[in-house]
């Protein structure tokens, strides 16, 4: 699984990517198609059920071509449990909570006012001259995340009707897709990997505060909270590692019995996420997590989303040899249209 540079990508070839997943579900161009929260389309919104729906020909299987070995005798004979233990598997909230949108083409651009004029009180009769805005034109290119497997057709034969062995594969490939999204969500950059996209913790820079090795406070988190708000931002989400939110939590219970649990789902699969002043607090497993490098991380998510050229899609290969190989794949990048109104926290204890 890795992400790929696949070349002369034209935005004709781009346009055919968005019409084989998006078109074909009636999805428009820019329409945000996931919002669970709600904060870029006023209600959630969730319509990947539509998209599957319309893309869903045949029902593909995951497999795997190799295995443990073990001895057995006739008379005494071993039961294999079908259902598999996935020992790697990570949480991925952040893959799960930010808005997709989707786009056409190559990059996804976008209008920014950077200043306004203002507007001034006159006089009677005074000249009237017109205020000019600034504006500026801001551009994130789409990149391409792939994961390749491969099933034999004697794995196949030897696996029908007790394991689907082609459907185990493909689900463990989706994990890694979704947990490769999640680790460039948090800490891709284009320096280390032209390949990819860059990261929250590379993308917000302007409100940036270190805390040089000194564990985070209470009046850290509501000092990074205050310089958000004052840089227009609204912070409805914080994320950081598990040491630090338990820090965090401990420091709470110091003077309330009873921590604020978020509303429905919106922890998002992770069981101690709470709320603070408004905002959501929850771990991340692809934090730093290093004593002395640890980092918080305040969002403002209505300015952050990933834009979709084409979500996680199944494609067979060709048939070389008795084998049946596939690949996944999905085009899009992270977006963030306002980094000044976030802030991180650096250098935590």
């Amino acid at each position: 699984m890795s992400f790929s540079n696949v070349g002369s990508f034209s935005n004709a070839e781009a346009d055919w990517a968005f019409d084989k997943t998006f078109g074909k579900a009636g999805i428009s161009n820019e329409q945000c198609y996931y919002d669970p929260i709600g904060n870029h389309t006023g209600k959630s919104i969730d319509l990947r059920m539509d998209i599957a729906k319309a893309l869903i020909t045949k029902g593909p299987s995951i497999g795997n071509t190799t295995g443990g070995t073990f001895t057995e005798y006739g008379l005494m004979p071993s039961f294999l449990e079908p259902t598999i233990v996935d020992r790697t598997v990570r949480e991925t909230p952040l893959v799960r909570l930010l808005p997709r949108r989707a786009v056409r083409g190559r990059s996804y651009v976008y209008n920014v006012v950077t200043a306004k004029a203002g507007a001034a009180f006159l006089g009677d009769d005074a000249s009237l001259s017109v205020q000019v805005d600034s504006r500026a034109v801001a551009t994130v290119q789409m990149k391409y995340l792939y994961a390749v497997g491969s099933v034999t057709g004697p794995a196949l034969a030897s696996g029908s009707g007790y394991i689907n062995l082609l459907a185990e594969d493909i689900r463990v490939k989706t994990r890694s897709m979704y947990e490769a999204l999640e680790n460039e969500i948090v800490n891709g950059s284009t320096t280390t990997n032209a390949n990819g996209f860059n990261g929250l913790r590379t993308l917000i820079s302007t409100n940036s505060a270190s805390n040089s090795g000194a564990a985070l406070t209470l009046d850290n988190v509501r000092t990074d909270m205050a310089t958000i708000f004052n840089a227009n931002g609204i912070c409805d989400l914080i994320v950081m590692d598990a040491a630090t939110l338990n820090k965090v939590k401990g420091l709470l219970m110091d003077f309330q019995r009873n921590i604020e649990r978020p509303s429905g789902q919106m922890d998002f699969g992770i069981p101690d996420a709470f709320m603070f002043d408004g905002a959501l607090f929850i771990k991340d497993r692809y934090m730093p997590t290093t004593a002395g490098s640890r980092e918080v991380l305040y969002l403002d998510t209505r300015y952050v989303f990933l834009a979709v050229l084409q979500d996680i899609t199944y494609q067979e290969m060709g048939i070389t040899h008795d084998a049946t190989k596939f690949y996944l794949k999905w085009y899009g990048a992270l977006v963030v249209t306002f980094e000044a109104a976030m802030a991180t926290r650096t250098s935590l204890e």
